[in-house]
């Protein structure tokens, strides 16, 4: 591995932090010129106290990787019941080889961003497409690298779960969700523009 980014908010850290790993020998240019700080690679003020909490926030993943068992049972849980009430649905990613906390499916001719909205109209959040998305309109270029349609990834769903959630919360999840599918009316069907 050349380079790894990681985002503190991703395990528990301070949002708006992050790091970045270079292996020896790799050559990059400095984001922002001008001063020493970072070792020559970005001028400016060091926020040293959220600098702190992601090192902290690391420490504390360390001890807690154990718990993501309980993490992926959830994940599981939930993949299973979305598969029972849309059996087409498909899993984005590897089966297997994944993050325990990350469910990204796509539900055949269900927009995303229109099952989003109705499931947080009844207090379920989560997101469409992929954490790599950003808010933009067009199709998620971290599923359509990954071998999906522009129309699939438009009708992709992320959940993220963390320690905290529980199953009874998977469960009622799973429940307002079969309601927003039989009430699709409220659902925009995916259209593909012309």
């Amino acid at each position: 591995m050349d380079l790894l980014i990681i985002s503190g908010h991703k395990f528990y850290g301070p949002k708006g932090i992050g790091a970045l790993y270079v292996r020896r020998g790799i050559e990059i240019e400095s984001l922002i010129v001008g001063g020493v700080q970072e070792n020559k690679m970005r001028a400016g003020t060091e926020n040293v106290l959220a600098i702190s909490g992601l090192g902290k926030a690391a420490e504390l993943a360390v001890r807690r990787l154990s718990r993501m068992k309980s993490v992926r049972e959830l994940r599981d849980i939930l993949e299973e019941g979305i598969r029972k009430i849309i059996p087409a649905t498909k899993l984005n990613g590897h089966p297997d080889v994944r993050l325990p906390n990350t469910l990204n499916m796509t539900l055949p001719e269900m927009r995303g961003e229109s099952v989003v909205l109705a499931l947080d109209q009844k207090g379920v959040a989560l997101s469409s497409g992929s954490a790599c998305r950003a808010g933009s309109p067009e199709p998620s270029h971290a599923l359509t690298a990954m071998g999906l349609t522009d129309e699939e990834a438009h009708c992709a769903l992320r959940f993220s779960l963390g320690l905290g959630n529980t199953k009874d919360e998977v469960k009622r999840t799973l429940i307002i969700f079969e309601e927003v599918v039989k009430e699709s009316k409220t659902i925009v069907r995916f259209v593909p523009c012309r």
